[in-house]
């Protein structure tokens, strides 16, 4: 029952909205705020492995907006500015943004940019929205810009909103598939929860879209710490496999979690959602060593 009322709210939210809830809309842009302190080349990375880049500013009003939300966003933060995608790295000395866009608006605080060595990266401040040049190993949160229509799901092929599942499972129209989430399910490694969905007639889900992904992390909330997804690796994290035999795409819709992917586990490795600072994200984990709660897939 718990399980359906998470499906049901994420029903909603993408019957109404193009940008996923914990984000802002503006501009045909959905923006993200990452509490996640961090250097400037590894935000725009995480950026990129959503969909976008590090937020590009060309108006004066979404300047101040994102000043704003980031306050709201980053109130437990001790840091009182944020990375955004201005950099003269690409092409120097000229200021540009990360996503190629006309770099057509500036509001640098007094002084600045300041011509030092190693100030090439630009943070806006939570208290007044000025820009500051600084340099751009600082760890720093950060904020997303990622285009709403990567958030879009087609409308065809056509699903219908409602399908039968067997008991225990429910159907979520984007994916047109049935997930068995009850609470209290199947508690075990990676290879026991893929075994228990085998057993099921079914898989552990390989992520192809930000629906499936969402979905997945608001099971979180039911008090889970994290859940398996059929992703794996038999090379150390030089390439994933989907054990549905899929495409391993799950990258283009979720970000990695802080300090993942490791590089210091040997053998396979398998990846689970879970969260950070609210925000879900990818950990992974030796197939064996971890134990968590198991959600099974089952196309219709």
């Amino acid at each position: 029952m718990i399980a359906f009322i998470f499906l049901f709210l994420i029903l909603i939210k993408y019957s109404a909205a193009e940008c996923p809830s914990n984000t802002t809309e503006w501009q045909s842009s959905c923006f993200s705020f990452f509490n996640i302190s961090t250097g400037f080349a590894d935000a725009e990375l995480r950026c990129k492995k959503v969909g976008g880049h590090l937020a590009a500013i060309h108006d004066g009003f979404t300047n101040a907006l994102l000043a704003q939300e980031a306050l709201n966003n980053f109130h437990e933060s001790t840091q009182v500015d944020f990375w955004i995608g201005a950099t003269n790295l690409i092409k120097p000395p000229m200021w540009n943004w990360t996503d190629g866009s006309p770099f057509d608006f500036t509001d640098w605080n007094k002084g600045e940019p300041q011509n030092t060595s190693g100030a090439n990266c630009a943070a806006i401040s939570t208290v007044d929205g000025y820009w500051t040049a600084q340099d751009c190993f600082k760890p720093k949160p950060f904020a997303c810009q990622v285009p709403s229509s990567v958030y879009y799901i087609p409308t065809t092929p056509s699903y219908p909103a409602n399908a039968n599942c067997s008991m225990g499972w429910f159907y979520f129209p984007p994916t047109h598939s049935c997930y068995g989430a009850n609470a209290g399910g199947f508690v075990g490694n990676w290879n026991a929860a893929e075994t228990y969905c085998e057993d099921s007639k079914a898989q552990l889900p390989s992520i192809h879209s930000v629906a499936e992904f969402e979905y997945l992390t608001s099971l979180l909330y039911i008090d889970w710490a994290n859940v398996w997804t059929g992703i794996f690796s038999i090379d150390n994290g030089r390439s994933w496999k989907a054990s549905d035999n899929t495409s391993a795409d799950f990258e283009k819709f979720g970000p990695w979690c802080p300090g993942r992917p490791l590089t210091n586990i040997t053998g396979e490795r398998c990846v689970a959602v879970g969260s950070i600072a609210g925000i879900g994200c990818y950990y992974d984990y030796n197939s064996t060593d971890r134990s968590f709660h198991t959600v099974c897939k089952k196309p219709l």
